[in-house]
Parts: C-alpha cells; sequence; structure tokens
C-alpha cells in the first residue's frame, strides 16, 4: 500500500496512514520514506510506535525533524516517551525535549529515574526549565499536574487592535491561543476575553470593555482532575485558567485536549478497577504484570464464592429433598447480579460526574431499593409463572420464585448504590472492585433468601 495521495496540486503529496504504516512497515520501519513520513499526522505517528520498541521507535524518530518528533513523542504515553528519550543521543533528545510543550515534556520526565530527570531538565533552555520544575511540583492527577503555562496575558488597558497584535507578535511561542487572560499586579486574574469577542470587538475599544469580569471554571492547582472535566463540562469551555489559591495568581490553563485524555484515562481506569483489573493494564503488558495486577481480586472473589457456597451447603437437606431447587437457584442470584449492576453503574457515573451531593446519599439508596422492589414484582411474576409450568404446576415453587426475585432485587438496588457511596465516603475509589464486593453480596444473600423460602414454603 502506497502513501495515501493527497491533493494532486501539493508539491508534499503524499502521506502515511496509520493502517498503511502497520500493513506495511510493522516489521520493517527502517524502511519507511522520510518525506513521506514528515507529512504524516503526528497522531498517526505515535500509534505506530506504540506497536514499535524502543530501538525502532528511534528509528522511525530519526527521520523526522525536531519539532516533528517533539510532536509525535507528545501523543506517546508518557513512560514509552521517556525511554525513547533516554535511548537517544543526548544532544537530540535535548533539541526533541526542547520543542515539546512544557505541560507534556514535564509529564515525560516525571517518568525518568531521578539523575536522569535532574539531567534532563538542568539542558532544557532556562524558560522551559523552570515551568517543568514549576509543573513537577503538583501531582499527576491535579489541576497543576494537567495545566500548561503559557498562558496568553494582556493587561485591561490595550485597545482591541494593540491586543490583536500581541497575539501576532506571541503566535510562535504558544501552542494554542482560545481565550485571553487579563491580569493586574501580580499576574492577578482580573478576566478574560474570547477569540471571538476579541476579533468581533470595535477597533480603538479598550479591552476592559469587552472582558468578562464574572470568571466561572475557575481551578486550582491542587483540584483533582476529575473536578477539572467536570468544570469544563458544565461550562463547555474549550480552556480553564488555573489560578493560585488565595492570591488569584494566574499560574496556567487546562486545554480540553488534555481534560479530554482525562476522561478517557478516568474511564478506562473505573471500567477496569470496577472488575478488579489494574487501574492502568494495558493488553500490550507482559503475561507476569498483568497476573500481578489482577490475582489479588481474584483471590478475593474466590473468599467470598466460597462464602456462597457455605451457604448453600447449609441447606444441603433442602436441596436433596427438591432437586428442581438447584436449577432455579443461578436464575434468582444472577437476576439479582444484573439488577445490581444496573445500579452500580449509574451510580459510579453519578459519582464521577459529580451529580450526587451531600445529603443524597441514604435518599438515593431507598429510591433504587424502591426500584428493586418494582423491578423484581415484576420479573418474579414472570419468573413465578415459568417455574410454575417448570416445576409440574407446583404453585408453593412459583411463589417461592416470585418473592426470592422481589426480596433479592430489591436487596441488589440498595446495595448497588451503597457500596460506590460507601467507599466514596471513606475517600476510596467508588470503581475499586465494587462488582466483585456486588456479587459476593447477591451471590450469598440471594442463595440465602430464596433456599429459606424454599425451606418455609416447599417442604
Amino acid at each position: 500500500m502506497d502513501p495515501e495521495e493527497k491533493n494532486p496540486h501539493n508539491t508534499q503529496a503524499r502521506s502515511y496512514t496509520f493502517e498503511a504504516l502497520d500493513e506495511q512497515f510493522r516489521d520493517r520501519p527502517e524502511e519507511i520514506d522520510s518525506p513521506s513520513l514528515k507529512e504524516t499526522p503526528p497522531e498517526a505517528i505515535a500509534r505506530f510506535m506504540e506497536e514499535m520498541n524502543v530501538d525502532q521507535c528511534r528509528a522511525i524518530l530519526r527521520k523526522l525533524t525536531g519539532e516533528q518528533a517533539a510532536e509525535a513523542l507528545s501523543e506517546l504515553d508518557p513512560e514509552l516517551s521517556a525511554k525513547v528519550l533516554l535511548a537517544m543521543r543526548e544532544f537530540r533528545a535535548n533539541e526533541i525535549l526542547n520543542e515539546i510543550a512544557p505541560d507534556d515534556a514535564a509529564d515525560i520526565v516525571a517518568e525518568l529515574e531521578e539523575a536522569d530527570r535532574n539531567r534532563f531538565i538542568q539542558r532544557l533552555e532556562p524558560d522551559n526549565r523552570e515551568n517543568v520544575r514549576q509543573l513537577l511540583t503538583y501531582g499527576p492527577e491535579t489541576a497543576g499536574g494537567l495545566m500548561t503555562p503559557e498562558a496568553v496575558t494582556i493587561p485591561k488597558s490595550l485597545t482591541i487592535d494593540e491586543a490583536i497584535q500581541a497575539v501576532r507578535d506571541i503566535s510562535e511561542e504558544v501552542e494554542t491561543v482560545y481565550y485571553l487572560y487579563v491580569t493586574g499586579t501580580g499576574n492577578n486574574l482580573l478576566g478574560v476575553v474570547s477569540m471571538r469577542d476579541l476579533m468581533l470587538g470595535k477597533p480603538g475599544q479598550k479591552i476592559d470593555d469587552i472582558m468578562a469580569s464574572s470568571l466561572r471554571g475557575i481551578c486550582h492547582p491542587d483540584d483533582d482532575q476529575e473536578f477539572v472535566a467536570n468544570e469544563m463540562a458544565k461550562h463547555n469551555f474549550i480552556a480553564l485558567p488555573v489560578v493560585e489559591r488565595g492570591t488569584n495568581r494566574l499560574l496556567g490553563i487546562i486545554t480540553h485536549d488534555d481534560v479530554i485524555d482525562v476522561m478517557r484515562d478516568e474511564a478506562t481506569e473505573d471500567l477496569q478497577k470496577l472488575v478488579g483489573a489494574g487501574a492502568d493494564e494495558c493488553i500490550r503488558d507482559s503475561i507476569a504484570e498483568g497476573v500481578r495486577r489482577r490475582w489479588p481480586w481474584l483471590i478475593v472473589n474466590l473468599l467470598t464464592a466460597f462464602g456462597a457456597a457455605a451457604v448453600i451447603r447449609n441447606f444441603e437437606e433442602t436441596i436433596e429433598k427438591v432437586i428442581l431447587l438447584a436449577a432455579f437457584m443461578p436464575i434468582v442470584a444472577s437476576l439479582a447480579g444484573n439488577a445490581g449492576h444496573q445500579t452500580l453503574a449509574v451510580a459510579i457515573r453519578s459519582i464521577a460526574t459529580g451529580d450526587i451531593h451531600k445529603g443524597d446519599a441514604l435518599p438515593l439508596c431507598f429510591k433504587e431499593l424502591a426500584k428493586g422492589l418494582f423491578s423484581g414484582t415484576l420479573t418474579g411474576f414472570a419468573g413465578g409463572v415459568g417455574a410454575y409450568f417448570l416445576s409440574g404446576n407446583n404453585i408453593d415453587m412459583a411463589i417461592t420464585i416470585f418473592l426470592a426475585m422481589i426480596l433479592t432485587m430489591a436487596l441488589a438496588g440498595f446495595t448497588g448504590a451503597f457500596i460506590p457511596l460507601f467507599l466514596k465516603r471513606i475517600n476510596l475509589d467508588p470503581a475499586q472492585s465494587s462488582s466483585i464486593f456486588l456479587t459476593a453480596i447477591t451471590d450469598m444473600a440471594g442463595f440465602f433468601i430464596f433456599l429459606q423460602l424454599a425451606s418455609l414454603l416447599i417442604l
């Protein structure tokens, strides 16, 4: 497959797609055409490099300019980028690192050992060096860890024409310009002007006249990244300012592309934690690493399964007298588990999006209990009818199934909401293996309720 054709009037008319790179050069990246690679979007190059080892990544980057290599590395996982830089000649590595935006550069060097980290930072250009050092003082999952210090600031005394010229003067120094931040003494944030308002303003008009001084979506450097994502979603902003708590001094901005990465990572993390997988586990991890991350929760799951087995063993005589009970047990437990997981998914999402506030927890738990009762009544009626015919018109079996489904699904609704809310209350991740604990509760309680009802109604 040849590089895809671009506009025929373009003299640089060839570039690769990720699919072309993967299909043609997976086993021989050294044969990639350099001019075509230089025309390839950095995200496609980065995606291809994720399939390569460090030496192969280095060979690919040799075909790019320092600026292009920086763009590709910025799209990579910081851990892999750090390994690639470490494998390069120092001159080339420093050249590339100086071209990377400070926030991305900080993420990369944070993955290095302290000695290597200090060496790379020391060889950065002075402005970059100070910015990276400052960013490294913030936690990786905070607003400070996400922000870039490259915010465009202007005084309120400028006219619109002067502000436009100021943006032009620094256009090559900043990665993105979505808003102009109006600052006063000590870089204190006074207001913000969108590029739209700037372009639509009248010539000669003062910035003070068009700036928004009632600021929303303000973040502080110690704010959690989930809070940042929720703020950006709530206000529909492209960028959010980060100010020093107490002084209102502008420290930097967080752009929408960084927040998208946060939302993706948080969703992935919650999904994997929900079932006991490693939060940052990847399909390309080694077998040993995958097993190391998973087996502790598999052991927990095993122990809870033994708990369910102990419940069943306690009703051994009941099951022996009515063998058909063994066939219906998984049905009751399965439906309770499904109902609980429905509630669990909704609860975790609501927590993540900030929809649950102080005082909501207990009412929400009982609300989900009520949903479980109604769902259990409807499902239990259908299950009871089915059990009636399967058991040879045994009305007691039908009633047992009916009541068991009502009670177990009500319990599942309550616990599906309670588990993540409780974990949140004790400052643990609500997604952390909630599914495993919920399954344990619904299995043990489901078996107990069903078999106890059978003992009372059938025997």
